[in-house]
C-alpha cells in the first residue's frame, strides 16, 4: 500500500530530469527516499550510542560515588586511589594509574581492568555494584601493601642513616688525630 502511494504520487508529478526522461526522476527519487532512510538510520544509530553512552556514564557516577564514599573514611586509601571518571566513549573510572573501570562488553556489566605491558588485563567482570565495589577494595588493599613495602621501614631506616654519619664522624675524627700528630713531630713537639 505504502509503494502504490508512491506510485501514485510520481505519476501525479512527473518531474522531467535534464535528460528529458521521466524514469531518471523516478530513480532520483528513489535514491533520494533511500538516502533519507539511511540518515534517519544513522541518525536512530547515533541517538542509540549516545544513549548507551549515557547509561554508562551513570552507572559509573554511581560506582564513582559509592567508592569515593567508602575510601574517604580511609585516609589511606583515599591518597592511593584518586578515583577520576574520564568521559568518552566507552567513558572509564579511574581507579589509580594502571586500572580502570568501564561497562563492557554491554551497559549493564561493569569491567574492571588493568592496564600491562602486553595490554589489558580484565580483573572482574559483574552486572552488581555490591561485587564491583568489594573487588576495588580488595585491589585497593593489596595496592596499599605493595606501596608499604616500597616504603622504607622508619626504625631499619634510621639505623642505616645514623650508621654512615656515625663512620663519617669516626673516620673524621680518626684523620684530625693523625693529622695533629703529624704536625707534632714536623713541627718538633713530638719526640718518638
Amino acid at each position: 500500500m505504502h509503494i502504490e502511494r508512491v506510485t501514485e504520487v510520481s505519476k501525479q508529478q512527473p518531474e522531467i530530469g535534464g535528460d528529458g526522461s521521466a524514469d531518471a526522476n523516478r530513480q532520483v527519487d528513489g535514491l533520494e527516499r533511500d538516502v533519507r532512510r539511511a540518515r534517519l538510520a544513522q541518525a536512530a544509530h547515533f541517538d542509540a550510542l549516545v544513549d548507551i553512552r549515557d547509561a554508562q556514564t551513570l552507572r559509573l557516577d554511581a560506582l564513582h560515588e559509592n567508592l569515593r564514599k567508602q575510601i574517604s573514611k580511609e585516609p589511606r586509601l583515599a591518597r592511593l586511589l584518586p578515583l577520576q571518571m574520564v568521559d568518552g566513549f566507552p567513558p572509564r573510572l579511574w581507579i589509580d594509574n594502571i586500572s580502570f573501570v568501564v561497562m563492557e562488553p554491554d551497559p549493564r556489566t561493569y569491567r574492571l581492568m588493568r592496564q600491562e605491558p602486553a595490554g589489558h588485563e580484565t580483573i572482574i567482570e559483574t552486572r552488581e555494584m555490591a561485587e564491583m565495589v568489594a573487588k576495588v577494595r580488595e585491589y585497593a588493599s593489596h595496592a596499599l601493601i605493595e606501596a608499604q613495602r616500597a616504603e622504607p621501614v622508619s626504625d631499619t631506616g634510621s639505623m642505616q642513616i645514623t650508621s654512615p654519619m656515625v663512620m663519617a664522624w669516626l673516620t673524621g675524627f680518626t684523620f684530625g688525630v693523625l693529622a695533629l700528630l703529624i704536625l707534632g713531630i714536623v713541627t718538633g713537639r713530638i719526640d718518638f
